[in-house]
């Protein structure tokens, strides 16, 4: 019974994802109409900006869907996004350094717009660091809430247990 109220939750969760990547891809395509549209160059960006967020956010959804479906992401194949991570971070200490330094300056603060303009661009970049060492340093599989194994055992272990148990369930099967 359990069984069945799960697969029922998780098709109305992909359901629910599915709704939500047909509403990015109207907002991708309204964006790309005002691009179009539009002579100013700094529109043009800020529509490009917000259709290129739109298109991240539907394959962060299309990604989603695709882990609930049972799409498997063990260790190895988070480690080039953990090698990306590092990269990442190196260049990431100058852009945010060189972000707050032009946002120190009177005249930029002055401007409101270009003020949220650059703020945007520097809270991407927390926000990139955020969400890259989240990706690479969670399991993506699912770990009962009173697991105690998983309290004192390392991620290895717990994905070759995960691992090993879907081998015996597909032997069960045969």
């Amino acid at each position: 019974m359990a069984i069945d109220r799960d697969t029922e939750e998780k098709e109305e969760v992909v359901e629910a994802l599915k709704k939500q990547l047909k509403i990015e891809g109207e907002l991708v395509g309204l964006y790309e109409k005002h691009e179009r549209e539009t002579e100013n160059k700094a529109m043009k960006r800020l529509m490009q900006m917000y259709r290129l967020d739109s298109q991240r956010h539907i394959n962060i959804l299309q990604a989603a869907i695709e882990v609930i479906q049972g799409e498997e992401v063990y260790i190895e194949d988070r480690a080039p996004l953990a090698e990306t991570l590092k990269q990442h971070l190196e260049l990431e200490k100058e852009a945010l350094d060189n972000a707050n330094k032009i946002l120190n300056r009177t005249w930029v603060n002055e401007n409101k717009g270009l003020k949220g303009l650059l703020e945007l661009w520097r809270n991407d970049e927390r926000r990139h660091h955020k969400g890259l060492k989240t990706l690479t340093d969670k399991p993506y599989f699912q770990i009962g809430s009173n697991d105690m194994v998983a309290l004192f055992r390392g991620e290895d272990f717990l994905e070759e247990r995960y691992r090993r148990s879907k081998e015996f369930k597909a032997r069960q099967k045969q």
